[in-house]
């Protein structure tokens, strides 16, 4: 009885084992950004000036002691530069903070409200913290760390400031588990995207074209599309007229089921090849245009 008992404890212990090897678990990726609410350009501010470097790696830091391996906002930047050819972000002509989510291409960015208050010419300081963790396809806030300061202290080691904002209270600890909770109901739903299909001069088909034998509109099967390919059927329809199909909230996977990263060009790609086959008419083919994918939003024009 003894040995059995022991046979069927270790036939346990092995399944349990096997099981928890073959369960993947989706690590979100993530950036630390600097933002003000004064107005001045935060990254400017990091890349010239010690004191913001010093706050942000205490928070890069803060969030690897827990677990994420935030990606390096200097070597993002330092790429978006090389690839913009430019030396400064400063009077850049593009969207920088854009740029460079496009650069790292992140599933969280982590937004760091950032304050510095000094006194007795600079000898005693303290700072003002918050965090907002976003969806990078959606823009979609899925937690926050409310305003929180440090008591002004005789120091100019501002990370030590940080570090006393995040650990007092335990906020960074209800911040992270804050965050894979949200996360964890991206990986259950999916991330949400936006999506555009216009009707401009240059469209040959309409979206109330009759198509097929069913005399189905362009726009019914698009939208039967989107509903057969969205994660779990997570749709929602924003607009539905003669000239735009807008869906407010499309959900779609984090990963293939080969376990490849699944993103919002992934899904722009199949979409227009999806709305190319379905708008064909008397043998006319239509012609693919190339989607347009930008902050979490795909557009296409019918063909």
């Amino acid at each position: 009885m003894k040995l059995k008992i022991i046979i069927i404890a270790l036939i346990a212990i092995v399944s349990a084992k096997t099981y928890s090897q073959n369960v993947e678990q989706v690590q979100p990726t993530i950036m630390v950004m600097p933002f003000t609410k004064s107005g001045e350009n935060a990254l400017e501010l990091f890349e010239n000036d010690f004191k913001w470097q010093s706050i942000i790696a205490r928070v890069n830091n803060s969030l690897q002691e827990r677990g994420f391996r935030p990606k390096d906002l200097q070597e993002t930047i330092n790429q978006v530069k090389r690839t913009k050819a430019i030396s400064s972000l400063k009077n850049a002509n593009f969207n920088v903070e854009e740029a460079i989510y496009m650069e790292a291409r992140t599933d969280i960015i982590v937004k760091a409200f950032i304050n510095i208050h000094s006194e007795d010419g600079g000898a005693t300081n303290s700072v003002q913290v918050s965090l907002k963790a976003i969806e990078a396809s959606s823009r979609m806030s899925l937690y926050d760390m409310p305003t929180a300061s440090s008591p002004p202290f005789k120091t100019t080691d501002y990370g030590y400031l940080v570090d006393r904002v995040l650990t007092e209270e335990n906020r960074i600890e209800k911040f992270v588990d804050g965050l894979n909770e949200a996360f964890g109901q991206i990986v259950s739903l999916g991330k949400a995207i936006t999506i555009e299909i216009l009707v401009t001069e240059d469209s040959v088909f309409k979206l109330d074209d009759e198509i097929g034998d069913n005399a189905d509109f362009v726009s019914e099967l698009i939208t039967e599309w989107v509903k057969q390919n969205a994660n779990k059927n997570q749709y929602r329809i924003k607009q539905d007229s003669e000239n735009i199909l807008s869906f407010d909230e499309v959900r779609i996977p984090l990963k293939t089921e080969s376990g490849n990263n699944y993103s919002v060009n992934d899904f722009a790609r199949s979409i227009s090849r999806a709305i190319a086959k379905i708008c064909r008419k008397d043998g006319v083919k239509a012609k693919r245009s190339k989607p347009s994918v930008s902050e979490g939003t795909i557009r296409i024009i019918l063909p």
